[in-house]
């Protein structure tokens, strides 16, 4: 048997291990946003916004709202849910499902800065598009796997699941 400070060491490797390319993906995704905004800002638009601009802007609108919110849900449903406790339920097993659930809502955090300068290239100013930038920024700051967060998910985890994954 393990000793508590053995366990948390294991664990912490693991974690690290396993995060990595995660963490990888998130500082790429953070830098891809900054850009975005640089483009955006430098671009900027036009002050005569045409109205089939003005249009796509709304709806862009509310689609990011929609994906903002999806994500945050997403966050907080599958991570613990009971459909990733197999046979095989080890805590590899678990960060790599993880691994996959979050790039996935990485992915669509970085939309979210997409349509934020696909909006702008087309002529909305810079002044009204900035919002999808801080979105897709902070959205892809809440899903980094920083090694505390991952612990305290573990945690919560354990305790839904009902046992140790060690």
């Amino acid at each position: 048997m393990l000793a508590e400070f053995e366990k948390q060491k294991i664990e912490r490797e693991l974690i690290r291990k396993e995060s990595r390319l995660t963490m990888i993906v998130s500082l790429a995704l953070l830098a891809s946003i900054a850009a975005y905004a640089l483009i955006a800002y430098l671009v900027g638009g036009g002050w005569q916004t045409p109205k089939v601009v003005r249009d796509g802007w709304g709806v862009l609108n509310i689609v990011a709202i929609m994906l903002i919110i999806a994500v945050l849900a997403v966050r907080k449903t599958i991570y613990f849910s009971p459909r990733l406790v197999r046979d095989d339920f080890t805590l590899t097993a678990l960060l790599k499902r993880w691994q996959t659930i979050d790039i996935v809502l990485l992915a669509i955090a970085e939309l979210i800065g997409i349509f934020g300068l696909v909006i702008t290239l087309l002529g909305m100013p810079f002044a009204r598009t900035f919002h999808f930038f801080v979105a897709a920024f902070l959205l892809t700051m809440i899903n980094m796997p920083i090694s505390f967060k991952v612990r305290d998910k573990v945690r919560t985890f354990e305790k839904y699941a009902g046992r140790s994954v060690l």
